[in-house]
């Protein structure tokens, strides 16, 4: 999925940096660090502290409550792990690990070795362990090739609210089922300025997608939004994204069909889901496990995502509640 031969070009630090806070959730925007605890047996036998960047703490508070210990330390995030599975971890991990993998096959090795562990000598706050799947890395990248083809570009600009000028963008080209190369909007800069797009970015960004095409390769998902739009994406119903849609104040175009049929999915499925479950409670049970079946087996035969083996759009969902304020 990510090339070896990774070209950066163009990057525009204030891009980056608002695109890194819009990534993050708002606690680890307050505390941009993370803690590892190091114990003896059981959370609460504490041997060793090490909070990032600060370095090893003197004298660590006890651990009794790890969704409050982060804040005693001042950390967004707490990894505890039982001193005798740090050799265990260390030698499975160097194992899984190859020089020709790319960032995305390390990550998942990494994570695979550790998921098992959750609760068993390996805690964590937020508890995304638990959350998080732990998929091969040969489906996600069957996932990522059907759904992104090859020799085209994908985009996403946030626009700032008072349309100034752009608030972080990315541009990244897909070849050979990699991302080869990764922008930012000042590789296009001199064909159409920041404030010329903000001013009008809902005509303009036309003309975003033109010099994409001309400078790196034809586009095949491009999503355009003002920033406040997006902070109401996140953290508002699940199917807010396609009321925005709806409302154009969130353009994706081009707009594959397999990201149309999700939208439209999520959409009906807000409006129909009261009226549906009223129905549903009027039918008898023979009938309503027959509907539930055929609705199973027609989602299935449509869904993108069944080589993962998990339901990325379900997990977000979950995810969602640690990005609320």
């Amino acid at each position: 999925m990510l090339s070896s031969e990774l070209e950066l070009v163009d990057l525009d630090a204030r891009h980056w940096r608002n695109g890194w806070r819009l990534l993050v959730p708002p606690r680890v925007r307050a505390w941009p660090s993370w803690a590892l605890v190091i114990v003896d047996g059981a959370p609460d036998r504490v041997l060793s502290v090490v909070v990032s960047p600060r370095g090893r703490v003197a004298n660590p508070p006890p651990l009794k409550d790890l969704a409050t210990y982060g804040a005693q330390l001042g950390a967004s995030a707490v990894v505890v792990v039982d001193r005798k599975l740090v050799g265990e971890l260390s030698a499975e991990i160097e194992g899984a690990l190859r020089l020709d993998q790319d960032g995305v096959a390390q990550a998942l090795a990494v994570l695979r070795a550790l998921k098992p562990r959750a609760g068993k000598g390996v805690w964590t706050d937020p508890p995304l362990l638990e959350l998080l799947p732990a998929p091969a890395y040969e489906p996600v990248q069957r996932t990522f090739d059907l759904l992104v083809p090859d020799r085209s570009a994908l985009l996403a600009y946030v626009i700032e609210d008072d349309r100034s000028r752009v608030h972080t963008s990315i541009i990244a080209e897909k070849d050979g089922g990699d991302i080869v190369l990764a922008a930012q909007h000042r590789a296009i800069a001199d064909l159409i300025s920041e404030t010329t797009l903000a001013r009008d970015w809902t005509t303009n960004y036309k003309r975003v997608l033109a010099a994409v095409e001309e400078r790196f390769a034809k586009p095949s998902i491009g999503v355009f939004l003002e920033r406040a739009t997006l902070d109401k994406i996140i953290i508002g119903p699940p199917d807010t994204l396609a009321r925005e849609l709806t409302a154009k104040r969130v353009v994706i175009d081009p707009a594959p069909a397999w990201l149309l049929g999700l939208l439209g999915g999520a959409a009906v499925a807000a409006m129909a889901g009261r009226a549906a479950s009223a129905l549903a409670s009027m039918l008898p049970q023979a009938t309503r496990e027959r509907a539930s079946a055929f609705a199973a087996r027609a989602s299935n035969a449509v869904n993108p995502f069944a080589p993962l083996g998990f339901d990325p759009i379900e997990l977000w969902n979950q995810l969602r509640r640690h990005y609320r304020p």
